[in-house]
């Protein structure tokens, strides 16, 4: 089956909508809330780091701070497990961006114009217009920041995504519509050849953040990628300990799939 990501304008419906989807479809609907239960598993110091900075704009301080980079590689992993595990709808986190290599998955990019989105916002929120105003400037302008600072990328950048809809002139029924014909067409690109360079994917992500949330290690460049079949971990370390412990982590994560390090000591 294809997967479906849904970036969203605060107030265009990206919610209600990914979630009438997953209903209809019987998909998983990965959301904010369904994240926060899974960072809490992995521990609580993640779920907590996730509840203050989730798609937030990080400061300058938070982008170099070892806890930001490994709740941001969790993320990144989760939507990628997400994603593998099929039949899915994963709302926000940059998903579009991460999956850009997945030819089965449905990249969807949900706006309207800001009036509409002030009147649900006030009567979702019990706001006031001047409120509201200032909460939807707030929320847009962190997830384009979230995308920027981590992924010099334009949230709003139309070549990211497949279909752009406009929730202003569509109803949520009608754009729930669109997005299930939409899926059914990407899903004649789930080949076999596709779904194992998702998993490939997904244990490279997964690997990064085992490395990223390992409190005994600070590897900022680190970076996960596949060669040939072959995981290759690179990044710059602090001692031979390090490089070790590095090596113990990803040989243990990566299984039987086999690992090459360019791993090269500070200078």
């Amino acid at each position: 089956m294809a997967v479906l990501t849904i970036s969203r304008e605060y107030g265009a419906g990206g919610r209600d909508i990914g979630r009438r989807v997953a209903q209809r479809l019987e998909y998983q609907c990965v959301d904010k809330a369904r994240l926060f239960l899974d960072l809490d598993r992995v521990g609580a110091r993640w779920g907590r780091v996730a509840r203050e900075l989730d798609e937030v704009s990080p400061t300058l301080w938070e982008r170099h701070d070892w806890q930001y980079q490994g709740y941001l590689a969790l993320i990144e992993s989760l939507v990628l497990d997400y994603a593998a595990a099929d039949r899915v709808v994963i709302i926000g986190r940059a998903s579009s961006l991460l999956l850009h290599e997945v030819p089965f998955c449905l990249k969807v990019r949900l706006v309207a114009p800001l009036e509409v989105r002030l009147e649900r916002i006030m009567v979702r929120e019990s706001l006031n217009r001047d409120a509201a105003l200032q909460l939807i400037k707030r929320v847009d302008a962190d997830r384009a920041g979230y995308h920027d600072v981590n992924y010099r990328s334009d949230w709003d950048a139309e070549a990211i995504y497949d279909l752009i809809l406009n929730t202003g002139s569509l109803s949520y029924d009608q754009a729930t519509d669109l997005l299930i014909d939409g899926l059914a067409e990407k899903e004649a690109m789930a080949t076999a050849e596709a779904r194992a360079h998702l998993a490939d994917l997904a244990l490279a992500y997964r690997l990064r953040a085992r490395v990223a949330t390992d409190p005994r290690v600070l590897v900022p460049t680190l970076e996960v990628h596949l060669e040939d079949g072959t995981l290759v971990v690179t990044g710059v370390i602090h001692g031979p300990k390090e490089r070790q412990i590095v090596q113990e982590i990803a040989r243990e994560a990566a299984g039987a799939r086999p690992v090459r390090f360019e791993l090269h000591p500070r200078v």
